[in-house]
């Protein structure tokens, strides 16, 4: 090609224009190939649900090497499971009496995994450790309250755990620390815990459901609060709800934390908050997403999602409904939407990443199990359609211009 090229080139001058149109229709054609395979690559959908169980995921985080820790809904019920590095499956929630029940797993620093089988309790899956189990009670003060989530947040040499607790007639804030940095063996990392009061200023009308670590005794909730005056488009007896967000302080001590202040969304609801690589917060939501400085300072991003995953490189996915046409990456706080070949073909209910996959699990329109996934790696890369594109108009259009280039000196030396 590039001695027919070099031949052209050296003809009379209308042969040159000739040849430089033709370059500049390969680079149009070029183009629009390229944009033509501009859908999302390295996608896979299948019709069950994990690859070692079938059945509905409802929930599950992933740990390091392809493990994960899920229940499942399936033939023979509900089930808590963990897959190891070595590929085995272990029922470790058959001594629970309401799976379903359980709202949250929280992922902590040693890859232990915490949850909450029942009232005034939690109980820590040492997964790293031939999954060893460590329990603890709380009945300070001889309150039954439910724990709907736990965030983690570190403090010098140890750690503290904040909870979302139902209190029966409104949901509030405990605190729990010091942890000592090894949770095993659990009688010296919780030797010297403390349980605090619940949070003495949170507002009636609101209702706590997540929570994340912040930073330097900072923490953010997420919750609903009931308007009832409803909207002009409702009824005064049945109130509406709207999203908000809470910055609640508290560190080390046997203080009860405090809400220190409040923001709220105009509609909506929040379903997940994503602690990013550099310690701000994704508060992603049905109507829109709300980034959470460290300063505390707040920005809303125009993107309503179902469900949010961190992926390995600190790239947020935000998943649409069944049937939306692309999905939305945000790098740095800047929203890309991710063009897909094919409608979403599932209901999301949960999602993660592992191993540079995003795995999204829920429903398809029949109500039976699927699994959709992304391999983060596939996008620009030389096997996908538009990587491959790419590879061949940069290779081309290098020959093209370097033949322009050796022609235009040759001919530059011959008139000297």
């Amino acid at each position: 090609m590039a001695k027919g090229w070099r031949s052209l080139l050296e003809e009379e001058s209308e042969h040159q224009w000739v040849a430089i149109a033709g370059f500049f229709v390969f680079i149009i054609l070029g183009a629009l190939a390229i944009q033509g395979t501009s859908s999302l690559p390295g996608v896979d959908y299948r019709s069950h649900g994990l690859e070692a169980m079938d059945g509905r995921v409802l929930d599950i985080v992933y740990g390091n090497s392809d493990t994960y820790t899920a229940i499942v809904l399936g033939n023979e019920g509900e089930m808590m499971i963990h897959y190891n590095e070595s590929g085995e499956i272990n029922d470790i929630g058959s001594d629970y009496d309401d799976i379903l029940g359980m709202s949250f797993m929280t992922k902590l620093h040693d890859g232990s995994m915490v949850v909450s089988p029942s009232n005034n309790t939690l109980q820590v899956f040492h997964v790293n450790d031939e999954q060893q189990r460590t329990s603890i009670t709380f009945n300070n003060d001889q309150l039954s309250f439910d724990i709907l989530d736990v965030a983690e947040q570190r403090n010098e040499d140890s750690y503290r755990w904040l909870m979302v607790t139902d209190e029966a007639n409104s949901t509030s804030l405990r605190g729990f620390g010091p942890i000592g940095s090894p949770l095993l063996p659990a009688q010296d990392a919780f030797a010297s815990s403390v349980e605090t009061s619940a949070m003495a200023n949170s507002a009636s009308d609101i209702s706590w459901n997540m929570v994340e670590n912040l930073g330097d005794g900072t923490w953010i909730a997420a919750g609903s609060m009931i308007n009832v005056f409803g909207t002009d488009d409702s009824s005064p007896a049945a109130p509406t709800t709207h999203p908000v967000i809470g910055f609640i302080s508290w560190s080390d001590g046997p203080s009860a934390p405090m809400l220190t202040s409040i923001e709220e969304l105009d509609k909506g609801d929040i379903h997940s908050l994503i602690r990013l690589d550099n310690g701000t917060i994704l508060a992603a939501g049905s109507d829109s997403a709300v980034h959470i400085a460290k300063d505390r300072t707040t920005t809303t991003v125009d993107v309503s999602s179902v469900s949010a995953t961190l992926d390995g490189n600190g790239a947020v996915w935000m998943f649409g409904s069944q049937g939306s046409t692309s999905v939305i990456r945000m790098i740095d706080g800047v929203p890309e939407k991710m063009p897909l070949a094919r409608p979403l073909p599932l209901t999301i209910e949960t999602s993660g990443s592992s191993s540079d996959v995003i795995y999204a699990h829920g429903i398809d329109s029949q109500g039976d199990p699927a699994t959709y996934s992304i391999d983060t790696l596939a996008i620009g890369s030389i096997e996908s359609g538009r990587g491959f594109l790419n590879f061949v108009f940069f290779t081309a259009s290098s020959i093209v211009m370097g033949v322009m280039l050796w022609t235009a000196t040759k001919r530059m030396r011959q008139n000297k």
